[in-house]
């Protein structure tokens, strides 16, 4: 498998987070990564390194303004996180992308809930986004919660696959 670094930004081009993933499926349309255990995630803006514990199964979609993370414990319970982001691209073999801000999260009980509201609203007036960013994450947030509601992909069972 092929690993590539993850480089997520803030808007305006600081670099926020930087982490590995071995490519385990990569198309057109987007990209599917595997973290294993013991892997570091950079969190540069708060200067710390953060040490893994478990798998993990991404979702980079090139067209889209969103990415999904999936937890995987030791016993097979999963946590997603979904951030409302630039759509990624996939450049000198490194995936990165624009943080919004927005996620989206479901817990280890099945719960889904819109994170990080204050944030992105905080940040739209500070890192001074265009319009045309707020409201495709705006939309973005709206079309995946509606994706999540109806079972729409990847929210179908897509990701069972690699959870398995």
């Amino acid at each position: 498998m092929e690993t590539t670094n993850v480089l997520v930004y803030k808007y305006g081009g600081k670099l926020h987070y930087q982490w590995a993933v071995s490519i385990i499926r990569h198309t057109d349309d987007y990209i599917i990564g595997y973290g294993e255990p013991g892997r570091k995630l950079v969190h540069h803006t708060n200067g710390e390194v953060y040490h893994c514990h478990s798998y993990s199964i991404e979702f980079f979609p090139f067209k889209k303004w969103f990415t999904v993370h999936i937890d995987i414990d030791e016993n097979g319970a999963s946590e997603y996180y979904c951030n409302i982001c630039m759509p990624p691209t996939f450049l000198k073999q490194h995936i990165s992308f624009v943080d919004l801000d927005l996620d989206i999260i479901r817990n280890v009980e099945g719960t889904w809930s819109v994170v990080d509201e204050d944030e992105f609203n905080t940040n739209s007036v500070k890192l001074k986004y265009p319009k045309y960013i707020s409201e495709n994450a705006q939309k973005s947030l709206d079309d995946l919660l509606h994706h999540i509601k109806e079972e729409k992909f990847p929210f179908d069972g897509f990701f069972d696959q690699y959870i398995n």
